[in-house]
């Protein structure tokens, strides 16, 4: 295949090296990324009040019925 380094007295290809670089830049990325609230929901813009409340009350409705459904 390709060839090896010797590393600590043991033979360690360079396909596994590469990996673990590749491996340890990618945790890199992952841990350097801001935390996002996925749980968070967009604002609701409504043109008024009345219509607001009808979203909120219908989003609470259909939460509460896929609650039923999963279990």
């Amino acid at each position: 295949m390709g060839g090896y380094f010797n590393i600590a007295g043991r033979k360690v290809a360079n396909h596994h090296i590469v990996l673990g670089v590749l491996a340890t830049y990618g945790l890199g990325i992952k841990a350097a990324l801001p935390k996002t609230d996925k749980t968070q929901q967009p604002p609701i813009n409504a043109s008024s009040e009345d219509e607001g409340k009808f979203i909120q009350d219908f989003l609470k409705s259909m939460e509460a019925e896929e609650k039923k459904t999963a279990h």
